[in-house]
This record gives C-alpha cells, structure tokens and sequence, in this order.
C-alpha cells in the first residue's frame, strides 16, 4: 500500500509532462478543423460553416474536396405579376385595389436547366425570370406547379448550373445543422446568394395554413424575404428540403413569426416534381376536413383516447359525403393505415387515382363501423358551403331563426368570433363580400343581406378570392350592440384529404 502511495504521484507528474510536451495542432489532440473565418468547429467534409455561412477551402497542400459548393445551384426567380386584385385582404381593409408587380425569390438547380421553386412566386405570374450568380438573366417557362404541396418546377436555358445534390429521404434529426440559402430582396436584386445558418428544432409540423399538405422540417434559420423557394442543406451542402411560404397580398409570409423557418422535406419535393413530369395527372381526394382529437371535440363527439383524428367539416359532393361520413366520425383506420397524422394518409392518396375505393373505419356512436368510398377528382379550389365556411374560417355554428334571419348557434373556442366576443343567439344581419373568381379584377365589395341558409351560401361563394377567403360580417348582439369584423384566411384548406 505505501509503494502504491509513493508511486501514484510519480505516475501522475509524468502524464502531466507528457500532456504539456503535446501542441495544440499535434495529432493526438485529435486536430479538429475549424472554420477559416469564425473560428467554429466544423463537420467532417463540411463545404461551409453552419455558424457563419464562410465557404470552407480545402487546405494548402491537400486534395480539393469532392463536395460542391451549394451556392453555385442557386438562382434568384423574379416573377412579374403586373396586375390589380381586389381579391386580397389588403384590398378590402382600405377599400382599393393592391397592385402587385413583382414577386421575388430563389430556387435551385435539380437537373440541367430545371430549377424548383416555391408555388407562391409563380401562382398567377404573367411572366417569370431567372437570375444566376454571374449575373445572367432569361426568361423562364413554367414546367407545372404543384399547388398541394407548395413546389413549382421552371425551365431555363442556363444548362450550365450544376444540380444541387440531395441528402437522402431520411429525415434530420432533431438539432442537426440546416442552413437556408437564397437570394435576400430586402434591398432588391441581391448581388449574391447570402446563408442563414440554424440547426432543426422540429419534424411533421403540420397546421400551418401555408399549403394543403403540410409535413414541414422546422429550423430556427432565419428567413429574410426573397428565401422563399430556396434550399435548406445541411453541413455536406446536401439538400434536405425547400424554404416555403404562402402569398399575403403583394409580400410573402415566410413561416408563422421570427425564428420558425419551413422547409418542404426532400421526399415531398421528389414527390411533387415526379407528378408534374408525369403530365399532372388528375388526383384523388376524399373531401373530408379533419382536425385532431383534442378535449373539446371529444367530449363533444364522445370519442375515446383512443381516436386521434375527427371529422369536422364535409365538402359538399365529395366523396365523403356520398358515403356518409359526417362531422363528429372519429377516423379508426383508413386505407388499412391506422390514423395518427394526415401525412400517413397524405402519401396512399397522393399514389391514388379517381375512381379507386378505399375502406374507412370510423368511430360513430360509441361503436365503430366499416365505410367503403369511392375516390373523386380533387377539385382545383375546393369550397366548402355557406354555413361550414363559416364554421371553419371563423368558428361559427350558424342556424335559421325561430321566425325569420339566421342566428349564431354556437361560438367554437379560442376563434376569431369568440375573439369578438359573440355569443349565441345573436342575430347576422349581412356580409361584406368581394368579387368572385370570375371577376378577378373588378372591385364590386359591398355589404349584402342574408335572410336564410340559402342567401348565406351565395354570398360566402363571392368570398372565396384567388388568394384569400376574406369576409365582413355585421352582427346584431341580444344586449343591442352591433359588431363588424373580418373573417381573413389563404386559401389552402389546410387538413382536408
């Protein structure tokens, strides 16, 4: 025991000695690389750092690395809209039209002289136009847009820009380094592709109201205006999906605040540009709208823990309502998949043609029951009734009266009318309503009244815009007060299959 006492610190002087002996740069301190310009750590193979944004070159003396610099695949599309609309929120609150000119944002390179982009910039476009690094310019043809899952494909005579290189199908993980690249308008044509680095904070986010199939990569990347269409790539310079946004009058919305930047998984991108290249062939749908299972909804269905989808709405035609499914049916299985998210459902449907019959069990009624329907057509701008809009844009249940006129029957919490504090039993008097599709450009907004179910249908079919579904709505309270306020949502149907 002494020996070892007097032995332990000679052992541990020396290891000391040994220690010191050794540089940083030595190769038993592992020789770490890091970024040229920050000083931050960087993954092996990295092409640029995730901190910063600096191009990584590869050392003096050292073999190039065969990984591609990211940027060289980006351009900026500029897409020229050169019209009025009087669709658009913007138009009605100030009582004029909003001119919208140009539209601009980026896209990438996925093989030569096709680039893909957000649906936003090129959703009634009269003319589009790329711009690379080098500063050329041409003009674009819209191959297809997929307004589904939010992606456009352009061709341009720029064969020259390198295809950026996919990551895989697979997912990040939570935390993993995802960098958004793009061209920044904050200042107009920008000169260059500029970065915003982050890492991923969230997978699956759904119920953003941006597009009809959400499954959305979340990163704490920052993105400026002009990202829109642009890559999210991790450390490699390897493309993990597409930044996307949705059309708020004459500017892009790039996520729901500061912080929460959306990116279209890479899986999602193939799939919506193998069904553009394949002629965009009609696609299937079921015509359900179904929102999650949360305390309020099952108690007032009596669903069990059990179910986590329910149906809330049914678009008047579809497939759903031929079976029979109504609002308040729990979702048990649906296409042999057991029902946890849209998104499992989402991918069967997407593969699926009209006139293909899918079995749905449903929970009705303390029991549960097999229902068979035939798959439809989607519609190119589904709509819901008069009564079910309502319901959905503003969280109104709406009834006939007991002698004439229709009254609120029921004010769904945490909505815009329980925000303004109507109640049941108060009295609609009229509808603010603008032009519809046809009149794409012709301001005739004015108030109308509504004396039954059918007036409301009519006049909630005349809020349905090219962007947007924006309604005024005047309301006679019982304690004698008369309320307006604004029923505003783009228009994505946002969880209906």
């Amino acid at each position: 025991m002494n020996t070892l006492r007097r032995t332990l610190p000679i052992l541990l002087f020396a290891g000391l000695l040994l220690a010191l002996s050794l540089s940083p740069g030595d190769p038993a301190w592992g020789d770490a690389p890091t970024c040229p310009k920050c000083g931050a750590p960087l993954p092996p193979g990295a092409a640029f750092c995730t901190q910063c944004g600096a191009k990584v070159e590869a050392p003096t003396g050292e073999a190039p690395s065969a990984v591609p610099d990211a940027r060289a695949s980006l351009v900026q599309v500029i897409a020229i809209h050169d019209r009025e609309m009087t669709s658009v929120m913007e138009a009605i609150a100030y009582g004029s039209t909003v001119r919208v000119d140009s539209l601009l944002g980026s896209g990438f390179a996925v093989a030569p002289g096709e680039f893909v982009t957000d649906t936003s910039l090129l959703i009634g476009a009269r003319e589009v136009k790329i711009r690379d690094a080098k500063g050329r310019s041409v003009s674009a043809r819209i191959v297809g847009i997929d307004p589904l899952i939010g992606i456009g494909l352009l061709s341009a005579d720029l064969p020259d820009i390198p295809s950026l290189p996919r990551g895989g199908d697979a997912l990040p993980g939570q935390g993993d380094a995802l960098t958004a690249l793009g061209y920044s308008s904050t200042q107009g044509m920008a000169p260059s592709v500029t970065s915003s680095p982050g890492v991923v904070s969230g997978l699956h986010r759904a119920g953003m109201q941006m597009h009809p199939v959400e499954d959305y990569i979340q990163s704490d990347a920052s993105l400026p205006r002009g990202f829109a269409g642009g890559p999210g790539v991790n450390a490699a310079g390897q493309l993990l999906g597409m930044s996307t946004a949705y059309a708020f009058g004459r500017r892009l919305s790039l996520g729901p605040a500061v912080g929460i930047g959306l990116f279209i998984p890479t899986a999602w991108v193939d799939r919506s540009l193998s069904w553009v290249r394949s002629g965009q062939p009609a696609r299937a749908w079921i015509g359900a709208h179904l929102v999650p299972a949360d305390a309020d909804n099952r108690k007032l269905y009596t669903i069990p823990a059990e179910i986590h989808w329910v149906v809330e709405d049914i678009f008047p035609g579809s497939p759903a309502e031929i079976a029979g499914l109504r609002r308040g049916d729990g979702i048990v299985t649906m296409h042999g998949s057991e029902f946890k998210s849209l998104a499992v459902v989402q991918i069967p449907l997407l593969a699926s043609r009209p006139g293909d019959t899918w079995a749905v069990e449903i929970y009705r009624d303390g029991k549960k029951s097999a229902v068979s329907l035939t798959l439809k057509e989607r519609p190119a701008s589904p709509r819901l009734s008069g009564s079910d809009a309502l319901r959905f844009y503003g969280g109104l249940e709406i009834a006939a009266g007991q002698s004439s006129g229709l009254t609120i029957g029921r004010v769904l919490p945490g909505t815009d009318a329980a925000a303004a504090k109507l109640k049941p039993g108060d009295v609609l008097a009229s509808l603010y309503t603008k032009k519809d599709m046809v009149h794409v450009e012709k301001s005739d907004a004015r108030w109308h009244g509504v004396k039954n179910l059918a007036d409301l249908d009519e006049q909630v079919q005349r809020a349905y815009g090219d962007l947007d579904f924006a309604l005024g709505l005047r309301v006679r309270c019982q304690d004698g007060e008369k309320r307006e306020f604004i029923l505003y949502q783009p228009l994505t149907a946002t969880n209906a299959l």
